[in-house]
């Protein structure tokens, strides 16, 4: 039985990061496990040409710590890509490069462990202290106690009610686009559902693929979406101070039983598409369709997919989509379906048998996660559960945001030390998400005054 001080199940970049700003403090035991066998983010969608949607600040510790060791800058001097990248002048890097980055700094953090499955959690009443236990790729067993956890075991593809119909077609999440793209290749009639930044790559991917002697001979793809449109993720300077640590406190002074509404409209603030990936998109459309030609790609907005079967021997399917607007629906024929349909928190079993007893629950039985990113304990115990990239309605907008992974490990290594090491409440927008104070009133009120005699 191994003691720690803390245990971190997961290691996407959140739980990473921890990691990498725990190996500053010496004093405090810790380990992360993961089951897969190294490091890997969004191995499915590392596809040529795409970026990070933040900056290159939004690395392990940089917004926490700017001199770690681990700071994305650090990796480029070791790699000697210093000057490339000075050169290169770009804020927003390549996905691959953010990947092998990540790889780069588990390699370097003894207390990250892959390979090891997490299989159980339980709660020891008498000292307040969790049991872990794992298994290795050996199946041999571990057995960890811990006084505090860091959940952060991510998200897991989803994919709606009439996707999860099975046959011999080709019907994937966008998440496996890269590993089955050279299937794909093969099929003459694709359809894209979904319209966020993962749908938009796998369209662009595709299209660039696709050669007018390929829509001659009937090939063809189809974007469909039952959102209002193809837009563009909020990009202004100022909507980007919706990612602070500032709108996170403001959204934590607000009442629950708002907050899932609030979020629920703001989906343009992190769900759309970059403005240059549809810049290419429409280029592309532009340049195919002179002449009258078709250009082999098809847009379809406001179309809901209602159901899917199969159409015929050859592993094709049949589409009823609906119209949101007309109240009309028509029937679409394809040979694969890329299902660009988000993700979804998948938690594990161990988490639900914590519910109630130890954890207390919403009414809809979620966590509840406080402004410090500690679940609220039912039974008044002291030990922590942290909790990595809560529902948006936890914290707004930003929680699923690379941007604000630092700070968040921020707040949770004071914690577990008991001091600030780390400053956490620096103002960090220049725009106020609540009402004036007093004192802003009275000078308000006077300049107006002033000036109005």
């Amino acid at each position: 039985m191994i003691n720690l001080d803390l245990a971190g199940i997961g290691v996407g970049p959140f739980n990473l990061g921890l990691a990498a700003l725990l190996s500053s403090h010496g004093n405090l035991t810790s380990v992360f496990l993961e089951r897969k066998p190294a490091f890997r983010w969004h191995e499915g969608l590392l596809l040529p040409g795409t970026t990070l949607q933040v900056p290159f600040m939004a690395d392990l510790v940089t917004m926490a710590d700017p001199t770690h060791p681990l700071s994305f800058l650090n990796y480029l001097a070791t790699h000697d890509r210093l000057y490339k990248f000075y050169f290169y002048e770009h804020f927003m890097i390549p996905r691959q490069e953010y990947d092998d980055y990540c790889r780069w700094a588990s390699e370097q953090l003894p207390n990250c462990r892959f390979g090891e499955d997490v299989i159980d959690v339980t709660h020891d009443t008498a000292s307040d202290e969790f049991l872990v236990e794992s298994r290795l790729a050996s199946a041999a067993r571990q057995q960890y106690r811990s006084r505090n956890l860091a959940i952060g075991i991510g998200t897991a593809p989803f994919l709606p009610q009439w996707a999860r119909y099975r046959t011999a077609g080709s019907l994937l999440h966008s998440s496996e686009f890269r590993k089955r793209r050279s299937e794909l290749s093969k099929c003459r009639r694709i359809t894209i559902v979904g319209s966020g930044q993962s749908a938009a790559e796998c369209v662009l991917a595709l299209y660039n693929d696709l050669t007018p002697e390929m829509v001659a001979a009937g090939s063809s793809i189809q974007w469909i979406t039952r959102s209002p449109g193809f837009f563009p993720m909020e990009y202004s300077k100022l909507g980007l101070e919706y990612f602070t640590p500032d709108y996170m406190h403001h959204f934590h002074q607000i009442a629950p039983s708002r907050r899932r509404e609030i979020v629920a409209n703001q989906g343009l603030l992190y769900k759309g598409i970059s403005f240059s990936t549809i810049g290419e998109i429409f280029d592309l459309l532009y340049e195919r369709s002179v002449g009258g030609r078709d250009p082999g790609l098809s847009l379809y907005s406001n179309c809901a997919v209602e159901t899917l079967e199969s159409a015929g021997p050859h592993g094709s399917f049949r589409l009823c989509i609906g119209h949101s607007h007309l109240d009309d629906k028509a029937l679409v024929e394809t040979d694969a379906i890329v299902a660009a349909t988000g993700y979804r928190h998948a938690w594990p079993e161990w988490l639900g048998k914590l519910k109630g007893r130890v954890l207390d629950t919403c009414e809809r039985g979620d966590l509840i996660v406080g402004e410090d990113f500690r679940a609220r304990r039912s039974d008044g115990g002291k030990a922590n559960i942290f909790v990595q990239n809560a529902e948006t309605f936890h914290h707004g907008v930003g929680a699923p945001d690379l941007g604000l992974g630092a700070f968040r490990n921020a707040v949770i290594v004071n914690q577990l030390l008991g001091r600030e090491r780390y400053r956490v409440s620096a103002p960090a927008s220049f725009q106020h998400f609540g009402l004036p104070s007093q004192s802003d009133s009275s000078t308000i009120s006077g300049d107006f005054y002033a000036h109005a005699s």
